[in-house]
């Protein structure tokens, strides 16, 4: 086993050896720092951005329609921050695909609170409700006399259960 003191030794001497590893040339004369791949050019760049975009902006579309909310709005900010790198976002779009992205929310939250009250699950129906409410205050679309009327329904799910 190694003891303290040698293991102090150990580490003096490789912290003066790392100026020199460093320096030092590589295998092939070239010095110790590796150069940099040599870019592409600004156009094939620029394509390739813009292809990235255009993937992001399917895979965004798809997710919107099949997926969960929060998988979703991480598709939708991949394909906004691409656009942005190749220079085309369309900020009209990405606002189309935000709200059909909070209005989807809605819908499945309002179904939940539906099938949560139907089944006297008190805590679901509360977290669906809050959570319809979060998302149409987002996008505008909040209905305070709708929101009242649900949260009697599911108030009324304690009051029948005592």
């Amino acid at each position: 086993m190694i003891g303290v003191r040698n293991l102090k030794i150990l580490l003096v001497f490789a912290l003066m050896l790392l100026p020199a590893v460093l320096t030092a040339p590589n295998a092939d004369g070239q010095p110790g720092k590796p150069s940099a791949p040599a870019a592409p050019s600004d156009s094939a760049r620029q394509k390739e951005l813009e292809r990235d975009a255009a993937i992001n902006l399917s895979l965004a579309k798809k997710s919107i329609q099949e997926d969960a909310f929060y998988n979703a709005k991480v598709a939708l900010n991949v394909w906004k921050l691409s656009a942005l790198d190749a220079g085309n976002f369309d900020l009209k779009l990405y606002e189309d695909l935000r709200k059909q992205l909070y209005e989807k929310s809605i819908r499945d939250n309002l179904r939940c609170v539906d099938i949560a009250v139907a089944q006297r699950d008190a805590v679901e129906a509360n977290m669906c409700l809050k959570i319809y409410r979060l998302h149409s205050q987002e996008i505008n679309t909040f209905d305070p006399r709708r929101y009242e009327e649900l949260k009697t329904r599911v108030g009324g799910i304690r009051k029948r259960e005592k």
